[in-house]
């Protein structure tokens, strides 16, 4: 892979972070906090907007493939694989391990984003708690599927912060990734 092809590879995922970003601000142009957050404009962002945000993830994934020269194919690449490549050839990625915590810590923001974005694939829409009086009225939050618990904040705020986390983690795991793997990238 040369550098041209490198490049083509992050860009991707910084692409699928604008489109999410997109949703987001077409939300918000709706009106203070996105409008009811229940019709179907507003699903089909918080979908949309999921779905990129994971994708930016997965295409970091593919990066991380690069800059480990793990040489898997790009349609097997997932953590799973990446993590029993590396495994095989003696190597670590501290950015693979810690994407993998991450998203299998069901406490974290990553968990649940994909459990939202996996539920509203292949099960039914994003669950909603929608708030009627008291100090939240009017606001409506993310329900995460399994559990049944809501994020604690209105969906606007909630999907701005794992955007915002979302970009953090991908720069800064990138630059650990380059940085550990200079010679051969």
């Amino acid at each position: 892979m040369d550098q041209k092809d490198l490049d083509n590879l992050r860009s991707r995922g910084d692409a699928k972070l604008r489109y999410a970003e997109i949703h987001l601000q077409e939300l918000q142009a709706r009106g203070h906090h996105g409008g009811k957050g229940g019709d179907e404009f507003a699903q089909s962002h918080q979908e949309s907007f999921l779905f990129h945000l994971l994708s930016a993830k997965e295409a970091f994934v593919l990066e991380l493939n690069v800059y480990y020269g793990c040489q898997l194919p790009q349609e097997d690449v997932t953590l799973g694989s990446l993590y029993k490549d590396l495994n095989r050839q003696g190597k670590q990625s501290s950015e693979q391990q810690e994407l993998y915590k991450l998203e299998n810590d069901t406490t974290s923001w990553l968990c649940r984003a994909k459990e939202m974005r996996d539920h509203s694939i292949h099960v039914s829409g994003i669950p909603r708690a929608y708030h009627y009086g008291g100090r939240n009225q009017g606001e409506v939050w993310l329900r995460t599927p399994r559990s049944g618990t809501d994020t604690g904040r209105h969906f606007i705020d909630e999907l701005l912060l794992w955007h915002g986390n979302m970009k953090e983690l991908l720069e800064r795991l990138r630059q650990t990734a380059i940085q550990t793997n200079r010679p051969n990238i």
